[in-house]
């Protein structure tokens, strides 16, 4: 689904142009080559590169950026780097559960166990070919990205700021979504103290396009419903999360 001459939803359960397990995966157009944001879980990768190829013609995919270790959005790094010889680039704390298919760390077992995902799925390895860390500025497909922290939903959740066209994307994996929605889950290291400490990061950034790893998106006034729940939390309240009244799944 192409949403703009260097940009395209390649994955989405949502929208229906994938697999049903897929987050949302963006595919974003460099000068002459192609960086995916997300994996998706790798039940779907040959449908998400029919995609790309549909929506971004003749553009090469040579990386995808992780957002998390959670397997709806790391467990087709493999498949993905197999196909298409792509770097691999994921945030530090997330290299050793996509390398070694951590499927207790990433949440797989309890998943299955809660039928989420079919007995039979697992986490495919996959080697991670560079790590980012908070603030690190970095190229992919020959764009530029900051990487930023925002602990919350996991204990490695990442954001991806960019500047493309004249205006400021940010990639927010699970961290944030639409309406100022925050992701905190009943799993291991999803909770608000994150939130508290690495929230803040995102306020004054002047987000127009705002595209999360489900649900909406955004291509104008990004900022305001990240603000939202910026406030929310800087009052001390806990602001809406994801599944709270059938939201977004």
């Amino acid at each position: 689904m192409r949403i703009q001459e260097s940009l395209a939803l390649v994955a989405s359960l949502h929208f229906g142009i994938s697999g049903p397990l897929d987050c949302h995966v963006y595919a974003v157009r460099g000068p002459s080559e192609t960086v995916l944001v997300d994996a998706g879980p790798g039940a779907d990768t040959e449908q998400l590169l029919r995609n790309v190829a549909a929506d971004l013609p003749g553009s090469r995919v040579t990386a995808v950026l992780i957002t998390h270790s959670h397997v709806d959005h790391c467990g087709g790094a493999g498949a993905l780097r197999n196909l298409t010889g792509c770097a691999v680039i994921a945030p530090e704390a997330s290299r050793d559960i996509v390398e070694s298919g951590d499927e207790e760390t990433c949440g797989l077992r309890r998943a299955r166990e809660q039928g989420v995902y079919p007995p039979e799925f697992r986490l495919r390895p996959c080697p991670v070919d560079t790590v980012v860390r908070d603030g690190d500025r970095f190229s992919a497909a020959g764009v530029e990205f900051t990487a930023i922290q925002v602990r919350g939903h996991s204990g490695d959740s990442f954001c991806y700021l960019t500047t493309t066209c004249g205006r400021t994307w940010l990639f927010t994996g699970d961290a944030a979504f639409y309406g100022g929605v925050l992701g905190v889950i009943n799993a291991d290291g999803s909770g608000m103290e994150g939130y508290r400490a690495d929230l803040p990061k995102l306020g004054g950034l002047g987000v127009q396009r705002l595209f999360p790893g489900h649900g909406l998106f955004k291509l104008c006034g990004g900022q305001r419903h990240l603000d939202c729940a910026i406030e929310q939390v800087r009052k001390g309240f806990l602001g809406w999360q994801i599944g709270q009244g059938d939201l977004l799944f």
